[in-house]
């Protein structure tokens, strides 16, 4: 086989990521060339197309083998979403999304808009079979394994079938990340079973149908879980509405912030042996850049949607994240677990 052929060949693994530009609180030029400079090892490196105006591409230098989507249309935080979704069909989300419903990806980040990223998909993409709501799906650290929190800002409110979904979802997630038997817990002021408003109380009782094919020692659901026990690990998913999931996890990341500035306060005694290297390992769980952005989960395509205050080195694992996902065959193994039809 000759090198041509075996570079198209090489090209037919690499996974094909779409990013969008615009949204962002930084700027895209700067995004842009942080990306470009950016060194993706493995094998099969991500294959990028880039979404943005025509202004953007004028200032930097894109090596050939990146594409570029030319847009025209911009959104801005404040857009109404049903209003961008109807009047601006060449908008980097709208046609980043189009190309993944086509396969022309295969997964797309975004930092733009959440409502307007969360309607197009809803649009543009099939909804997976049993699932009525998409659910933006994060993971934060714990004391132990990482756990998916969902929602996290799709969907204000939610009805006890719908976090039954959540939940379904949620530990589907986990099981392709390679945990065997996840556990969920449902957000709550308390533990006992009758806290929380009638919604919470009736969801509690839909979930317990988790544990119907489960071992005793092994169940699928917990109960209630109260935010301060999140961060002991003891469970790998947590189901709450969006509105309160996303307040838990901003919350999560103003204290993170604050204990890492009280940290760099310390002088002196942080250089101390032992404990600077206990401090950066703190750190390092702590600073939400590390992780990637939230997942768009229970839609038939890999959407990834980055904070507007995301860094470039968000971005970066973002796209590490993405390329994970598409070379394991998320998509197709989340239906498995969900025993969905391919």
């Amino acid at each position: 086989m000759d090198q041509k052929s075996l570079s198209k060949q090489d090209d037919l693994h690499r996974p094909r990521i779409g990013v969008d530009l615009l949204g962002c609180e930084i700027s895209g030029e700067d995004l842009l060339k942080a990306l470009i400079d950016s060194h993706f090892e493995g094998q099969h490196p991500p294959k990028f197309s880039f979404f943005a105006t025509q202004n953007i591409f004028d200032s930097v230098v894109v090596p050939e083998d990146m594409t570029l989507v030319t847009v025209t249309d911009e959104i801005d935080a404040q857009e109404d979403p049903m209003r961008a979704v109807r009047r601006k069909k060449d908008s980097s989300i709208h046609v980043g999304l189009q190309m993944l419903k086509t396969h022309d990806l295969d997964a797309f980040i975004s930092a733009g808009n959440t409502g307007v990223l969360l309607a197009n998909a809803k649009i543009q993409l099939p909804m997976l079979p049993g699932i009525d709501r998409p659910a933006l799906i994060t993971l934060i650290p714990t004391k132990k394994e990482p756990v998916a929190v969902l929602d996290v800002g799709a969907n204000v409110e939610a009805s006890a079938e719908t976090l039954l979904q959540f939940a379904q979802m949620g530990i589907a997630y986990q099981k392709t990340r390679g945990i065997d038997n996840p556990c969920a817990g449902l957000l709550n002021i308390g533990e006992e079973k009758q806290k929380g408003g009638p919604k919470l109380r009736k969801a509690y009782e839909f979930l317990q149908k988790l544990n119907e094919n489960t071992p005793l020692k092994s169940p699928a659901f917990i109960g209630n879980i109260e935010g301060r026990d999140v961060f002991h690990g003891n469970i790998d998913v947590l189901v709450t509405d969006g509105f309160t999931g996303n307040v838990f996890l901003k919350t999560a990341e103003g204290i993170a912030g604050f204990v890492l500035d009280q940290m760099h306060d310390l002088g002196p005694i942080a250089s101390l042996p032992g404990l600077k290297s206990l401090l950066n390992s703190v750190s390092h769980r702590l600073h939400y850049a590390e992780h990637p952005g939230a997942l768009l989960c229970g839609v038939d395509g890999i959407v990834i949607k980055c904070h507007g205050a995301s860094t470039p080195e968000s971005f970066i694992n973002s796209i590490k994240g993405a390329s994970r996902l598409v070379k394991n065959f998320f998509i197709q193994h989340l239906k498995t677990q969900l025993n969905l039809p391919m």
